[in-house]
């Protein structure tokens, strides 16, 4: 059978044309491949970002509280103290003699109060049981007397006589009743002995506080860096003695936006870098927060301690610096780049479901610098489309790429 050259071409053409439609068909028919980002639980860590420089506070004026005389002197300029080291001794004689009279009169307060729970309340409760008898014999012999005062056997004079004794005798007991809860627990006799006690306790711990004034310590750890005090010099409260550079004394100095302050507590920790070494990361915590915004720039200057600084902070070298101001474990968390519209009020996902795109509005909680957390509107396992796929749009067919892509 001979074949023309128009069956030829066209047997070329259904090549081609078949060809062709697979090629174009089939992303068409079932949808584009793509890398799908997928929905898992993890810890999702919020930030606030911001940047300063380092900064060295100034030194640590030391001086006494109290007006005294120097005894002795224990450091000399640049010496290396701890927190907490003796630096200097203020004479503690009159401290002392005050301690010791706040602790005889503590004792005698409290010497007090025991004779009142161990003597004086006892003797008292021993007085009611002996004025209750006599009460009742004083009772009882006024009501035998009207009995024979009826028969015309005791006179009137005896009667009368007898109704005195009863009336002294119920006198007494009520005394001894009040007597009794004047003295015990909760009644103004005891408060009273007890108040003694709490006011000499108070009088004893201000005499030991004042006493303990007379040794000045290191407040943090650092180096003597200047001493203008001299054995034997009548220093002062409140006149600089010695000066203490703190150790570690390095912090950072940086400005916060004022829409986040509501989110910046003291003590949060946080991840600083320099950047002459953006490689090298170290830590820090808020320290202080200004309590006044800078109206120029809408900012709030926090200043941050650092624990362990490490030997390249410099003075006023450049730092970033991640603070931490809220951290979810076992979080439901998407990449950041899934989410479209995330500052809106509607933010949204594009889900792959059954082959397709669907638009699925969700529920964000804390936004992190690479995922953010779904409060509602996914599930474990969900895959979703990153915003930089601009070739599909809801409804589309899609195709997943194997491995999908984790925050």
């Amino acid at each position: 059978m001979k074949i023309g050259p128009k069956l030829i071409a066209g047997t070329i053409c259904a090549t081609v044309f078949a060809t062709v439609s697979v090629y174009f068909g089939i992303p068409f028919v079932l949808g584009e491949k793509i890398a799908a980002l997928s929905v898992v639980r993890s810890t999702v860590i919020q930030t606030v970002v911001a940047s300063g420089r380092v900064e060295t506070p100034s030194g640590v004026n030391i001086g006494s509280q109290i007006i005294g005389t120097v005894l002795t002197v224990l450091v000399r300029q640049g010496a290396a103290v701890r927190k907490g080291d003796a630096l200097i001794t203020l004479d503690d004689r009159q401290a002392r003699a005050a301690v010791d009279q706040a602790a005889a009169s503590l004792s005698e307060a409290r010497t007090s109060l025991r004779q009142v729970e161990e003597l004086t309340l006892p003797l008292a409760e021993q007085t009611l049981i002996q004025t209750k008898a006599t009460l009742r014999n004083a009772e009882s012999q006024l009501a035998r007397a009207l009995q024979l005062a009826e028969r015309s056997i005791a006179t009137g004079e005896t009667v009368e006589d007898l109704q005195r004794a009863f009336d002294i005798a119920k006198t007494e007991v009520r005394s001894a009743e009040l007597q009794v809860k004047s003295l015990s627990v909760g009644g103004s006799g005891h408060a009273a002995a007890k108040g003694a006690v709490v006011r000499a306790e108070a009088v004893l711990r201000a005499a030991q506080a004042g006493l303990g004034l007379t040794l000045i310590t290191a407040p943090v750890t650092g180096v003597v860096i200047q001493r203008a005090v001299e054995e034997g010099a009548i220093v002062q409260a409140g006149t600089p003695l010695l000066v203490l550079a703190p150790d570690r004394s390095k912090q950072l100095v940086v400005q916060i936006d004022e829409r986040n302050l509501d989110v910046i507590r003291i003590a949060q920790p946080a991840l600083a870098s320099a950047d002459a070494y953006p490689e090298e990361n170290f830590r820090a915590a808020v320290a202080t927060i200004s309590p006044t915004v800078d109206a120029d720039k809408g900012s709030v200057e926090v200043k941050l301690s650092i624990d362990a600084p490490p030997s390249y902070l410099k003075e006023d070298m450049t730092v970033s610096v991640d603070i931490e101001v809220a951290r979810h474990e076992n979080a439901l968390v998407v990449a950041n780049a899934a989410v479209r519209d995330a500052a809106s009020a509607a933010p949204k996902v594009l889900l792959i479901l059954d082959g397709h795109a669907v638009e699925r509005p969700v529920t964000l909680g804390l936004r992190g610098i690479a995922s953010m957390e779904i409060l509602d509107g996914l599930v474990v396992g969900d895959l979703v489309i990153a915003t930089t796929v601009t070739t599909v749009v809801a409804g589309a067919r899609v195709r997943v790429a194997d491995g999908a892509v984790s925050p």
